[in-house]
């Protein structure tokens, strides 16, 4: 399977990101995905206009990756809606969504239910900031 690695941090945290970064082509090669591209960006998990979530919207709808390899939900964005507004868009793509971390059970239909669990969960153990 063919996929994008997207890494997202709040701030300007270069070790955070790396780390996100070296996590997922950790969990891409123990899982025998084909690395397409990877994007990474420092922004707020507010705006969904960025322009790395942009690119990786661009590459979904080419068909030149089947999955988008995340850390968790909270790199996509901060809104859950929003959220599941495009994970909904990605599976009209043929694009899984899969968490690396593990929080999401990869049925579609159970998406937004955790979601909204492992946004609690982040918050509660303070890690909203990243």
């Amino acid at each position: 399977m063919k996929a994008i690695l997207y890494c997202r941090v709040a701030h300007n945290d270069m070790l955070t990101l790396d780390w996100q970064k070296a996590r997922l082509k950790a969990y891409a090669k123990e899982h025998g995905f084909q690395i397409e591209r990877t994007v990474a960006e420092c922004s707020t998990g507010i705006d969904y206009n960025r322009k790395g979530l942009q690119e990786v919207a661009e590459i979904a709808a080419s068909g030149k990756v089947n999955v988008l390899l995340i850390w968790n939900l909270t790199r996509l964005g901060r809104d859950t809606f929003k959220t599941a507004e495009y994970l909904r868009w990605l599976k009209e793509q043929n694009v899984e969504a899969i968490c690396a971390d593990g929080t999401v059970p990869q049925p579609h239909i159970e998406y937004l239910h955790c979601l909204i669990e492992a946004m609690k969960t982040q918050m509660v153990k303070g890690e909203h900031h990243r």
